[in-house]
């Protein structure tokens, strides 16, 4: 195999340091080009960002190549709001395909890969070309079990009513999930739940968390064993799906005086003040709204533990930055945080129990880490250490090159087109 290949990299969301999906597409462009001859497909509206930022690395930097384009301006209303940006991302994709085998017709690529967005529901334009496919890393089959379900938020209840219904479809023998993963060489998973979905249908998968960070970038301060009451931070929107309603009554019955600080707004925020002050926690809750990444990771170091009790974050940048900074992790045990909080690193909560019981166990983290300062202090450096071995972004691009190197190195026969496999 020589050394550098043609690869397509699908990115619909694609910027520097923009955090979330657009920091997901522009981390894996940089870092497989480091490897291999990148051209990235993305949007216009990421040309600006982007092109600034290439502009100041080292000319001997290998840098990947952008092809912009967007659909025709009457449809960029698509783009409002949630369900019309995933409406507009499906004929984006569909667009792309043609796209990119124009692309590929002038200058054939040897691989292509999709990244952003990083969900197994929607289509992808890198099928059907004839080469070597990589999907993922993917996610978002992580659903919230019923027990836990927002009962006294009817709209939060909705949202995740219908997206468990969704989930269920899409992953059924007769839908597009087994027929997507098929069209695929190689399909990457960001969550053991994705990873057991795939495995039901006789698909193998590897297990490779899409977020990272830059670690050589970023600055901390080592902790020191703290006094007083126990300072708990969660970082998130202020949704129901993050579980916040579990962590105020776990908060509530640690028998702890110990404080928790809220990071971000959302539409749960008010029914959040509500169960704070019903619960009689008073002055023990802060509210402080919506911060930039900056004073966040600044934050960090003045808290002893990161409360997170999201009930189906694919992801989750705020836990891996919490851990990075020394903070060990308090959460439920599935999907995203699942991953990133090893052993000895945190206490992740079993989903797989009645509700009561699930508040009862983050009590007890809660309990454990104001009684244990020692263990606090153990955990926390070895959540950093964790974060550093398997979530810098230098070394999952070195991962990415093994996929690749085993990809490019077998002889494989030319992929059916996903059309072909529907029929």
């Amino acid at each position: 195999m020589s050394p550098r290949k043609r690869v397509l990299l699908s990115a619909f969301a694609c910027e520097p340091y923009k955090g979330s999906e657009p920091e997901v597409g522009w981390q894996w462009a940089m870092q497989i080009s480091r490897f291999h001859n990148v051209t990235v497909l993305t949007r216009h509206q990421y040309r600006a960002p982007v092109e600034k930022v290439l502009k100041t690395l080292p000319a001997d930097r290998p840098k990947p190549e952008f092809v912009y384009f967007d659909l025709p301006q009457w449809t960029q209303r698509l783009g409002k709001g949630s369900v019309g940006l995933r409406t507009y991302y499906v004929f984006w994709q569909k667009k792309a395909h043609r796209i990119i085998r124009e692309l590929h017709r002038e200058k054939p690529f040897d691989l292509m890969h999709h990244v952003t967005f990083a969900t197994f529901r929607y289509p992808t334009a890198i099928w059907g070309h004839g080469v070597p496919s990589i999907w993922g890393p993917i996610g978002g089959i992580e659903s919230s079990p019923p027990k836990l379900f927002p009962w006294e938020h009817p709209t939060s209840l909705a949202v995740e009513v219908f997206r468990n219904l969704n989930n269920w479809i899409q992953a059924a023998p007769f839908a597009k999930l087994p027929k997507r993963a098929a069209a695929s060489t190689k399909t990457l998973v960001s969550t053991m739940e994705m990873q057991r979905a795939l495995a039901k249908f006789g698909f193998e998968s590897q297990l490779m968390p899409t977020i990272g960070l830059e670690t050589e970038k970023l600055s901390h301060q080592s902790h020191r064993q703290s006094e007083g009451p126990l300072r708990l931070l969660f970082v998130g929107k202020l949704i129901a799906l993050k579980g916040i309603d579990l962590g105020l009554r776990a908060l509530s019955a640690s028998g702890t005086n110990a404080t928790l600080t809220l990071v971000g707004t959302g539409n749960y925020e008010a029914a959040a003040r509500s169960t704070a002050k019903n619960l009689g926690l008073g002055e023990r809750v802060e509210f402080l709204g919506q911060l930039t990444r900056e004073k966040v990771l600044k934050l960090y170091g003045e808290f002893d533990v990161m409360l997170f009790p999201s009930l189906h974050d694919t992801g989750g940048f705020a836990v891996i930055e919490a851990m990075f900074n020394e903070l060990p992790v308090i959460c439920l045990d599935c999907a995203g945080p699942a991953v990133a909080v090893r052993e000895g690193c945190g206490v992740k909560v079993s989903v797989q129990q009645d509700r009561q019981r699930v508040i009862d166990d983050l009590a007890d983290g809660i309990r454990r880490y104001d009684q244990d300062r020692q263990l606090l202090l153990s955990h926390g450096r070895a959540a950093r250490q964790s974060i550093l071995e398997h979530y810098d972004w230098e070394k999952k691009g070195n991962q990415m090159s093994e996929v690749y190197q085993e990809i490019l190195g077998e002889t494989r026969v030319e992929q059916p087109t996903l059309e072909q496999r529907e029929r």
